[in-house]
């Protein structure tokens, strides 16, 4: 008889096991969802930054080629 408790034992252990394995499966893979979305995320912003800084330059060349901005002039009383 205690055999078959043993063996019984074994397979609820192994069973348990098995929906252990089953769910650390599914949070792995919505981790890993949830990774790869964020990498499009951070691409994008990446992507957007660099069109900024771009444009920030664009401006910076442009402010430099028609003069001072207004609130680096001395005023005409100087």
């Amino acid at each position: 008889m205690t055999k078959d408790k043993d063996c019984e034992e074994l397979l609820e252990q192994i069973q348990e096991l098995q929906m252990r394995v089953s769910f650390q499966e599914d949070n792995l893979q919505e981790l890993n969802d949830v990774i790869a979305e964020q990498d499009a995320n951070i691409s994008k912003l990446q992507e957007q930054l660099r069109y900024f800084a771009e444009k920030m330059k664009q401006l910076e060349s442009a402010s430099s080629l028609t003069g001072p901005v207004s609130g680096d002039e001395r005023p005409p009383h100087y």
